[in-house]
């Protein structure tokens, strides 16, 4: 409030000072208009904070469900690695890509892929291709009967 009451007054000050220096004529009339405007505005000012909506870099939590985007992401992610591997590996897989939101950004947080044959060497190479994709905590096993 004080800081409010400093400008308000400031502003008025000013605008005094200015019609007092400047010669009559049309500088002095167009001068006043604006230091008018600038006024009202200035005693204003706390009125029109009633309206002001955030924008974009204020945005937080509160306006999105991260944890339902995380979650469709993951979904999404599971499935296209599943195919992935199932392409380059001829291996059916059950993927799961656990996604979570940190820091202003999506990350993977862990894979988990479960393949249906139990070859150690195919489950070798899709930890080392999974690792070379640059995934972290990464868990690749064959699927129990």
């Amino acid at each position: 409030m004080k800081v409010y009451l400093l400008t308000a007054a400031g502003v008025i000050f000013l605008s005094v000072i200015v019609s007092l220096i400047l010669p009559d004529g049309k500088l002095k009339k167009s001068a006043t208009f604006v230091m008018r405007i600038i006024c009202i505005f200035a005693l204003i000012q706390p009125i029109s904070g009633l309206f002001k909506l955030k924008d974009a870099s204020a945005l937080d939590g509160d306006y999105f469900d991260y944890e339902y985007v995380c979650s469709v992401y993951s979904d999404h992610q599971s499935e296209q690695l599943g195919l992935l591997l199932e392409k380059k590996f001829q291996v059916a897989a059950d993927c799961t890509v656990d996604v979570g939101y940190k820091d202003g950004q999506f990350e993977v947080k862990k894979v988990e892929v479960c393949v249906d044959v139990n070859n150690e060497k195919i489950i070798e190479e899709i930890y080392a291709y999974l690792d070379g994709l640059k995934y972290i905590n990464i868990t690749v096993y064959a699927k129990s009967s």
